[in-house]
């Protein structure tokens, strides 16, 4: 069963990006300080805090608000039915708001955003951040982009290897030197290789010595190729879903290393 992870990476993720702290408001705050807040930073809803525990109690947002206008409003009084509602305090518009731990599953967070526009998570019952649609968004457009770019390494290693053994003479002894073994499962073309399969044909004692003029050091393509497959195996089962910065700059020097030896 694969390990999902939870929303402690995402929620880290988004404290690093600038202006990444949460924004709260307090139950005592008027309406017109939320909405100020919330134009300042392009926001649709904010946390609200109890002014005397600093426990939540709930979120304002734009939908909220608007609400609160319309019920609070008397239809049968002519003229002086419209409140000033920014004059209200806070409290008056709040709207519930579950907080969800750091240890929630983050894809069943992103089912839960499939029906309500955020969520708020806590840790030890202090509210943590507030996650939306646009940060899931970012999520998967993050865990997209790390796919296409392991997919590309994936090709460029399958046509360097096609390169080196480039008769289907070559490429049988170089499956039969690396696969012996298995009785099972055996690749026969290229096309049935998995990213390891790869390694393990490039690596074996037999065929390096085909790949050594192109690689030159066997250490440093072992190392890389290790590195490189638990990385893919990370992302493609879902136990890791953003790269830091370190693991982007890896993947990248792949890609350079491998169109320089095209």
């Amino acid at each position: 069963m694969f390990k999902l992870q939870t929303l402690t990476r995402l929620v880290r993720k988004k404290q690093q990006m600038p202006d990444g702290a949460v924004v709260t408001v307090t139950t005592a705050d008027k309406v017109r300080n939320a909405v100020g807040l919330m134009i300042k930073h392009d926001f649709s809803q904010l946390p609200v805090l109890n002014e005397r525990s600093g426990e939540v109690d709930g979120v304002i947002s734009t939908d909220s608000i608007v609400r609160c206008l319309y019920h609070l409003t008397d239809p049968s009084v002519q003229d002086k039915s419209v409140i000033d509602i920014m004059d209200l305090s806070v409290s008056q518009c709040i709207e519930e708001a579950p907080i969800h731990t750091e240890k929630s599953d983050m894809l069943a967070m992103g089912r839960t955003l499939a029906d309500v526009p955020y969520v708020l998570v806590g840790k030890d019952g202090v509210l943590v951040d507030i996650l939306t649609h646009s940060d899931i968004v970012y999520l998967f457009r993050e865990l997209a982009a790390h796919f296409l770019a392991i997919g590309t390494i994936e090709q460029k290693l399958r046509l360097l290897i096609a390169k080196v053994l480039d008769t289907q003479e070559l490429i049988t002894e170089a499956i039969d030197n690396a696969f012996s073994y298995r009785k099972e499962n055996r690749p026969h073309t290229l096309a049935d290789m998995t990213f390891d399969d790869y390694r393990l044909l490039i690596m074996n004692k037999h065929n390096w010595s085909r790949f050594e003029p192109l690689l030159t050091n066997r250490q440093a393509t072992q190392n890389r190729l290790l590195k490189l497959r638990d990385l893919r195996n990370d992302l493609f089962h879902f136990r890791l879903h953003i790269l830091n910065a370190e693991q982007r700059d890896f993947i990248q020097n792949t890609v350079h290393w491998l169109d320089n030896l095209a």
